[in-house]
């Protein structure tokens, strides 16, 4: 679940950032996209909106919530035997190793501690803090309920900041890895915010990259179905990106 939601959430921001900057960077982009403008503002915004909405249930702490970042840590906590060599060892034998298989592929691997799941918590901490200090009420006043005019909106959205959505979204998915690697493989974890290639490389891995490349070969499909996003000459400054 934890997967699919900061997934998403990343697919929706940088499905949002593509439809802003293409077109910034190419007035012919921009000038195809002019033709059908409502579908593209209807587009671009509820890109935006949704990446807000997951992103409040990923910080939400709501205690009916079944999903949200407490609720993951809460059964990381409680299940640590888990994720430990041990338990790796029963994993591979239940999935078809031999003990001997099984024991050698274990061997080495990673027991997570409570230090560790105490370290996760305050990183979590550190970045439930930036998402009420600047996004959380965009997300509750201009998204969820509209609960305020449109001056007090553009206040709202000035306070933002695009490399920090950026590292906030790099480390929820540190995160995933990390505590999927370590149930996995036994690696231990590293919850340093991923890095987003921006235009992505080729075959981009990460899903905001996927999105974003994908997005940019749309747009320029626009102007010749045989560009891409990586065509020479195209968006290839990262300057504000």
């Amino acid at each position: 679940m934890f997967r699919t939601e900061e997934e998403a959430a990343q697919q929706y921001f940088f499905g949002y950032l593509a439809l802003q900057l293409v077109p910034s960077k190419n007035p012919d982009v921009l000038a195809r996209m002019n033709e059908t403008a409502t579908f593209w503002i209807t587009t671009r915004y509820a890109l935006l909106m949704s990446a807000f909405v997951v992103l409040g249930r990923i910080f939400d702490q709501d205690p009916k919530s079944l999903h949200n970042m407490d609720r993951l840590l809460g059964v990381v906590a409680r299940d640590i035997d888990s994720l430990s060599a041990a338990a790796l060892e029963r994993r591979r034998i239940a999935q078809g190793m031999t003990p001997k298989d099984a024991a050698a592929y274990a061997h080495g691997s990673y027991d997570l501690t409570m230090d560790d799941v105490r370290g996760m918590r305050k990183a979590v901490g550190h970045w439930r803090k930036v998402y009420e200090a600047r996004y959380r009420e965009i997300r509750h006043k201009i998204f969820a309920h509209k609960s305020i005019d449109r001056a007090a909106a553009d206040a709202l959205m000035a306070n933002t900041n695009v490399d920090e959505v950026r590292e906030l979204l790099g480390f929820l998915h540190a995160l995933y890895q990390s505590l999927f690697q370590l149930h996995a493989n036994g690696i231990m974890p590293n919850i340093t915010p991923a890095k987003f290639d921006l235009p992505p490389s080729p075959g981009g891995g990460k899903p905001g990259e996927r999105i974003f490349r994908e997005s940019g070969d749309l747009l320029y499909g626009m102007l010749d179905p045989r560009l891409r996003l990586d065509a020479p000459g195209l968006i290839r400054d990262r300057s504000g990106l």
